[in-house]
């Protein structure tokens, strides 16, 4: 006991000249070095930053300076977006790989942005190419999902381009501030998808580059992640714990001896396994039918069976299940309403004609099913989205025609459109007239199947009248490279199927 009295005074006497340290105000430094130092981040997450603030914060600055695009929420979504990701790389710098519920959980804030930029891009205006470019901009993200993020990124960040190429275009009409601000926002969303592109491809190539010996991500936060095994230094101005005590007082143990504990978990299912073997191995036991006695089924009792069914076990005839009806789609009111010079004609199930139409209007027609619509008279533009099986009837357009994302639809010109363009539909038809074929248009397709043209044939008014000609549009092409020594050509024609 007066062993034990020494070491306790020995203790009180270094705690007392520590409170007067810390009364004096000399709070002993933190030590440098060792677990408690912070490690330097990695590479990629230095160079992720410096993407956010030489290519992202730009692409934000160009969504907020347009009016409509600030509205629609482009810049707060696209903050959000890439800040996200970013704490993500620096969790990859700290943290061991989670599994992919855990990652789906950490990236919440990302998912929930992807149904308020359909939203946004379903909404009609000056800037719904805008939002539809920054929709398909979201699908970068998904390099920390896939096997091989170069792969994925080098296709997917050009998926916007189709529709910022549409803004450019626009803006060759806009003048001033507005054409500035448009180029801009292009310009600036390029630069970043090909920036994400390359950090990829030089950081996480072949999957992302998480930290092997670092902490759990679970309990990770942003800058406050101790390297793993040490602990974190204490706060400023506080002394660290008193080291070198000496060990604790020896509490005697009782002198008599534990009892030896029964064996319990996988233990005692092993050993019911070897019971259960020596007992099915035993020949005295009658191996395993008398072991667990089952009862044995002799040859007379097969030959019975097979002579009379009745005596077999009768299966269990399990009751068919119920089959679960699928949820019917909510289905909107057909409408057709004229705003902002143009007509639009959406959700059509039954036949209808566009009366009224000006020069100066365009006609957009939305998720028309199984109808026809007509529209008589001269107008700058029509534009089909997403229609099935649907008849479109015009007399004249002076811009442009577009079929986009349309299934089994089929086009009527009665008398003249100079340009018709066909992008991700597959079984269009586009009729002509014989007044229409007089002025042939200029056809553009991209990504399309089953497409042909329709026009008259030598002699339409004759008795009987000629066939028409139905001519299928390429979807095939071959490509051949010619040259050497850096110096190269390429040529490209429609593959063609001989009969």
């Amino acid at each position: 006991m007066a062993d034990v009295a020494v070491r306790l005074e020995a203790v009180v006497s270094r705690l007392e000249k520590l409170a007067d340290s810390l009364a004096a105000g000399g709070g002993a430094p933190a030590p440098a070095g060792g677990a408690a130092a912070s490690a330097d981040q990695p590479k990629f997450v230095d160079a992720y930053e410096t993407l956010f603030d030489e290519e992202i914060k730009t692409f934000i600055g160009a969504a907020a300076a347009i009016k409509g695009c600030a509205e629609l929420e482009i810049d707060s979504m696209a903050t959000t977006f890439y800040s996200e990701i970013g704490k993500v790389m620096k969790m990859a710098g700290a943290c061991k790989k989670p599994d992919q519920k855990a990652l789906m959980e950490i990236m919440k804030p990302v998912t929930q942005l992807f149904p308020k930029a359909e939203n946004a891009s379903m909404k009609r205006g000056k800037c719904m190419n805008h939002a539809i470019a920054w929709k398909e901009m979201l699908a970068m993200v998904n390099f920390l999902f896939v096997p091989k993020p170069r792969g994925y990124a080098e296709e997917a960040f050009t998926q916007p381009d189709m529709y910022l190429n549409k803004i450019l275009t626009a803006a060759k009409k806009q003048e001033g501030d507005e054409k500035t601000k448009n180029q801009a926002f292009v310009k600036a969303a390029k630069a970043v998808g090909v920036g994400l592109k390359d950090y990829i491809k030089q950081y996480h190539a072949a999957e992302v580059s998480w930290n092997k010996k670092g902490v759990d991500a679970k309990s990770w936060t942003p800058g406050g992640a101790p390297a793993a095994g040490g602990a974190p230094p204490p706060p400023p101005g506080m002394a660290p714990p008193p080291m070198n005590l000496g060990p604790p007082p020896v509490v005697e143990a009782s002198s008599s001896a534990p009892t030896k504990a029964a064996p319990g978990g996988m233990a005692a299912v092993f050993a019911q396994i070897n019971k259960g073997s020596s007992q099915c191995e035993s020949a005295a036991a009658g191996g395993a039918t008398a072991a667990f006695k089952l009862k044995k089924v002799t040859k007379e009792m097969k030959k019975a069976m097979k002579k009379e069914p009745a005596l077999k076990p009768k299966e269990s005839k399990k009751k068919p299940k119920k089959a679960v009806a699928a949820p019917k789609k909510k289905v909107k009111p057909p409408s057709c309403e004229f705003r902002q010079g143009t007509w639009w004609v959406e959700n059509q199930v039954e036949d209808k004609e566009v009366n009224n139409v000006e020069l100066k209007h365009n006609v957009y027609i939305y998720n028309a099913n199984r109808c026809t619509i007509t529209i008589p008279g001269k107008i700058k533009s029509i534009t089909m989205d997403k229609c099935t099986r649907a008849k479109v009837i015009f007399d004249q357009v002076i811009s442009t025609f577009e079929v986009v994302g349309c299934d089994a639809c089929k086009v009527f010109c009665q008398k003249q459109v100079p340009s018709v363009a066909i992008d991700k539909s597959k079984g269009t038809q586009v009729n002509f007239s014989v007044e229409a074929a007089q002025f042939p248009p200029d056809i553009v397709t991209s990504n399309i199947s089953e497409t042909n043209i329709v026009l008259p044939g030598a002699n339409p008014d004759g008795d009987p009248p000629s066939d028409p000609i139905e001519i299928p549009l390429p979807e095939q092409y071959i490509t051949k490279i010619t040259g050497q020594n850096g110096i190269w050509e390429t040529d490209t024609t429609m593959v063609t199927h001989g009969g």
